[in-house]
């Protein structure tokens, strides 16, 4: 039995992998969160390049949800 929990890959709290992708999943969900999230990313030297991710992830994601709601409002989908 222990054979199989050393077998487990376990991922430390700061393991940058999860950070990742739990700010991906924010930027998605709210494009102002997954802004500020990366330009905290940025200031971090060890999750720069992730933040150059999440950063340009986030802004055309704001974007192009900008866009589609404008446009379902507009066609009488969504309720002003």
């Amino acid at each position: 039995m222990d054979n199989q929990e050393n077998k487990e890959e376990k991922f430390p709290l700061s393991s940058k992998k999860k950070w990742f992708w739990l700010a991906i999943v924010i930027a998605l969900i709210s494009p102002v969160s997954g802004v500020v999230l990366a330009v905290a990313f940025l200031t971090e030297p060890e999750l720069k390049s992730q933040g150059r991710i999440i950063l340009p992830l986030a802004i055309i994601w704001g974007i192009i949800f900008l866009y589609l709601t404008n446009w379902l409002i507009s066609k009488g989908y969504l309720p002003v």
